[in-house]
């Protein structure tokens, strides 16, 4: 009898932590940031830590709004969905459906901004205006990255891709004379280049429309999705992220 006591106490009390840990999990916002998300979108301290950038300022923002506290996934590009379809995480940002193998798996969020991409080169090379000036050149590009405008020509090999995980790494190359081009969104660049960049380059805007970036949010827990889903309108809504972006750009904000 004291032996079946003490089994029926023990059991209790596994019992009991593991709800403990579930109904603490529950209060816990997983946002995933993507480790080849350049500075202003991700900013990593020395050691991998996420310490600030737009997406801290956006997801701390969410967990506010939501009420929850807010747990980090530093993950690779090429792990998010399956982490947002199976539930491990519940929120990414600065994704697109069209960027996305099944868009339907998703919830999607407001479209946050729209981004430009930049064709970056030396600046005493010539101008890259329309696909036939990037036919046979090697494209510095970021490992995990999805580039629809170019994805067909970049399959049949007319323009060589060439990855790196870093946007530096990508123009150090270019400097160098090991690629011809290096693909970068404006933000990043921009960023980069007036706080301590490199090089003498120009930049070309890509010829197709700036897409726009949006959170994808995981449809494994409906109740928690749509409460993110209110907390980013809100976030949209009252100007909180443009109000980032400016402030990342240099611009005053009023």
């Amino acid at each position: 009898m004291r032996l079946n006591l003490r089994q029926g106490i023990s059991s209790s009390l596994l019992l009991l932590q593991a709800w403990s840990a579930v109904a603490s999990e529950l209060q816990v916002l997983r946002a995933v940031v993507s480790d080849s998300n350049m500075p202003p979108y991700a900013i990593f301290d020395e050691t991998g830590r996420l310490s600030s950038g737009l997406s801290k300022d956006i997801l701390d923002a969410l967990a506010i709004l939501s009420k929850l506290d807010i747990q980090y996934l530093t993950l690779p590009r090429a792990r998010i969905e399956s982490w947002l379809v199976n539930g491990q995480a519940d929120v990414a940002c600065f994704l697109n459906p069209d960027w996305v193998a099944e868009p339907a798996l998703y919830h999607w969020s407001p479209p946050l901004f729209a981004t430009r991409q930049l064709l970056i080169r030396r600046a005493d090379s010539s101008p890259i205006i329309a696909l036939p000036d990037l036919v046979g050149k090697r494209v510095g590009t970021t490992l995990g990255f999805t580039y629809p405008e170019l994805a067909q020509v970049f399959a049949l090999g007319d323009v060589i891709r060439d990855d790196a995980h870093t946007l530096e790494r990508n123009l150090k190359r270019l400097e160098q004379g090991r690629l011809d081009a290096v693909m970068s969104v404006d933000l990043s660049y921009y960023f980069f280049m007036t706080n301590g960049g490199m090089g003498n380059f120009a930049a070309d805007p890509l010829w197709s429309s700036p897409p726009s970036v949006y959170c994808a949010i995981s449809r494994f827990n409906p109740q928690r999705a749509a409460n993110l889903l209110r907390g980013l309108h809100t976030l949209v809504e009252n100007q909180f992220i443009d109000q980032q972006l400016r402030r990342y750009k240099g611009e005053t904000t009023e």
